[in-house]
């Protein structure tokens, strides 16, 4: 597999990875509401104020949705298989 198939199909994160996804999110789909509802009334257009949320909303997908560097920064440490006593 290349370098790209391989950044773009590798989905697990770790915990804090997470954590930092869920206040990108958070944060990101906040702004774009205000951005899109004050767009929205400068030019006094809803279907520009709806192109100008989805526009966010389709970059908030690909910087939350795919599986960045820097949100595997602190994988997760596990224990070593143990083999079963009968």
């Amino acid at each position: 597999m290349s370098d790209l198939q391989t950044l773009l199909l590798e989905g697990p994160i770790d915990f804090v990875g997470q954590q930092l996804a869920d206040s990108v999110t958070l944060y990101f789909l906040s702004i774009a509401g205000v951005v899109a509802f004050l767009v929205g009334i400068i030019t006094g257009d809803i279907s520009l104020t709806s192109y100008t949320l989805a526009l966010f909303v389709s970059a908030g997908f690909v910087i939350v949705v795919l599986p960045w560097p820097f949100y595997k920064r602190h994988p997760l440490k596990w224990l070593p298989p143990t083999t079963a006593k009968n």
